[in-house]
């Protein structure tokens, strides 16, 4: 003899359960709706009082970086033995915070090509806007890129890239070929890193550059205290 069991037997209890207390909460509301209206607005009024206190936070090293990580503890190695320092022995290769710099990255008009002699010219000319634009601060305050610049002893950082131009004209005609990743200037004998200021450099099998599709110039501020490195 076969005896059929009626599915969901033993686990009705949890629909009855469920139903009941339902009923009960809506039976609640039903006759106190004041409490259900007023009470979810006030509560969310006063949580939202706690946005007015909320900081917004783009450092990517206090967002990612643990606070006792290991690379902090050889930045501060670094930083006991190569301090740096922007108002008078500034150098790029000691840098081990962001510190405060703008960027500017110059790409042809024409072409796929930064070096020539017609773009250099326009590159020395963005470069002395830069240098000599005067900035008004809220509160009446005016001031240049050279008074707030990065130094060495008494000159500002410089972009010795521009120095090219010195050669720009054997370099175009490719009497003079630059080799990758760096070269000395033959004429001002600057050391010329150019993955610091050339994107996308075109490069054969013997390391020399063939194309450089865009150039940037770089633009440091002081930030030897916390005061200037805020502004």
């Amino acid at each position: 003899m076969r005896k059929e069991i009626p599915m969901g037997c033993g686990v009705s209890w949890v629909d009855e359960w469920l139903t009941r207390n339902f009923f009960r909460v809506g039976l609640f509301v039903g006759r106190h709706p004041g409490y259900f209206l007023i009470v979810p607005v006030l509560l969310t009024a006063l949580c939202m009082t706690g946005y007015q206190r909320m900081r917004y936070e783009m450092d990517p090293e206090y967002l990612f970086c643990p606070i006792n990580g290991e690379a902090k503890h050889e930045r501060e190695i670094v930083e006991t033995y190569f301090k740096t320092n922007y108002s008078s022995r500034f150098n790029v290769g000691r840098i081990t915070r962001p510190g405060r710099f703008g960027r500017v990255i110059v790409i042809p008009r024409q072409g796929d090509d930064m070096l020539r002699r017609e773009i250099w010219e326009e590159l020395r000319m963005l470069d002395d806007i830069i240098r000599n634009a005067t900035v008004h601060w809220p509160g009446g305050e005016d001031f240049q890129y050279e008074q707030v610049c990065a130094r060495w002893q008494d000159n500002c950082f410089v972009n010795d890239i521009l120095n090219l131009d010195h050669v720009i004209d054997e370099v175009e005609n490719r009497t003079l070929l630059l080799t990758f990743p760096i070269m000395f200037n033959p004429v001002t004998w600057d050391a010329h890193a150019f993955p610091v200021y050339f994107g996308g450099s075109v490069v054969d099998d013997e390391g020399l550059i063939q194309r450089v599709p865009s150039v940037q110039l770089v633009y440091f501020a002081k930030a030897d205290t916390k005061a200037q490195d805020a502004k």
